[in-house]
């Protein structure tokens, strides 16, 4: 469906699980305090909230956490999710810590669309400090097996104060012999984030010292600017939130664990859609109302937002 200001409205981002294994710097989850399991949608409400998104024209969904892979039963709810009628893509954004090869395989079989793995960096003295565990190897195993069974991968690369270009380098590693999308992603100043990073900083480096050829095809549903680089099999990406805005581009909303539709990350405006979950009638409705009034554009480089990054998924 289209917003007020013509936008076509067709990407709908899960939240499953406010909690997380991680504790990244940048995000900082409060570990001490979680919603309760009561709290949170189940499953099958999740699917009728997905029925009512498909019918307005959202078709394509991202399952994100916290870390959605710590919810026991995820793989079969994405299953259900990629068996209703109208679904075009199921795609899963995680740390990659907890898969076995065997959920890999299953992710495969059920037909997931694209798994986003967020790695900061190919350092693991440095991993350990960002994100306060020592997973680096299991990760990337598991990332090169999801690569090596044919399921479509990208990383997420947090560009914030603290990034080099010397790490933007090592990054480059993963996409040397591999087809996969390495994106940089600007640090949103959200409620526990720094508004400084080095995104233009980085941009400039990396334009001066490689050749980078656009490369103009759709790698998934983000607003990523592409590139090539010769000689490597990969793609680079660029999302830069605050000093490229793509507003007007938007394409999503957000529903978080607990049934809120968040329309922006920035805007606190939304609504809960669990009191209308027993008339999927009137559901529809809502959502179809909140969505039209989806704003404009969020006003990062002004303010901070109140958002919690890891109660709401990016």
């Amino acid at each position: 469906m289209q917003d007020s200001f013509g936008r076509n409205i067709n990407y709908m981002r899960i939240s499953l699980t406010d909690r997380c294994n991680y504790a990244c710097y940048y995000c900082k989850p409060d570990i001490s305090k979680h919603l309760c399991h009561s709290d949170i949608l189940t499953y099958e409400q999740l699917l009728d909230i997905c029925r009512c998104a498909i019918t307005l024209g959202i078709t394509r969904f991202k399952i994100t956490g916290g870390e959605p892979t710590l919810r026991k039963g995820y793989i079969d709810f994405i299953r259900r999710l990629k068996e209703l009628d109208g679904v075009e893509q199921v795609t899963l954004t995680t740390n990659g810590s907890l898969f076995s090869f065997t959920d890999l395989d299953e992710l495969k079989k059920i037909g997931l669309d694209c798994i986003n793995f967020s790695i900061d960096t190919l350092d693991e003295s440095e991993y350990l400090k960002i994100c306060k565990k020592n997973n680096l190897k299991k990760v990337l195993s598991n990332l090169e097996y999801a690569y090596q069974i044919g399921i479509f991968v990208k990383v997420n690369c947090v560009v914030d104060n603290l990034f080099t270009f010397s790490r933007f380098e090592s990054m480059l590693e993963l996409i040397k012999d591999k087809k996969i999308a390495l994106r940089y992603i600007e640090l949103m100043p959200l409620k526990y984030s720094d508004r400084n990073t080095k995104m233009n900083e980085l941009i400039e480096c990396v334009q001066k010292n490689y050749t980078l050829n656009a490369y103009n095809n759709k790698l998934g549903n983000g607003p990523a600017h592409y590139y090539t680089i010769p000689e490597f099999k990969g793609y680079i990406g660029f999302i830069e939130a605050l000093h490229n805005k793509f507003c007007g581009d938007c394409n999503r909303i957000r529903l978080s664990s607990v049934g809120r539709l968040k329309l922006c990350l920035f805007h606190s405006d939304g609504v809960d859609l669990k009191p209308y979950l027993n008339d999927l009638e009137e559901l529809e409705k809502v959502m179809k109302e909140w969505i039209f009034k989806k704003p404009k554009e969020h006003h990062f480089e002004e303010e901070h937002s109140s958002t919690v990054m890891n109660e709401i998924g990016g």
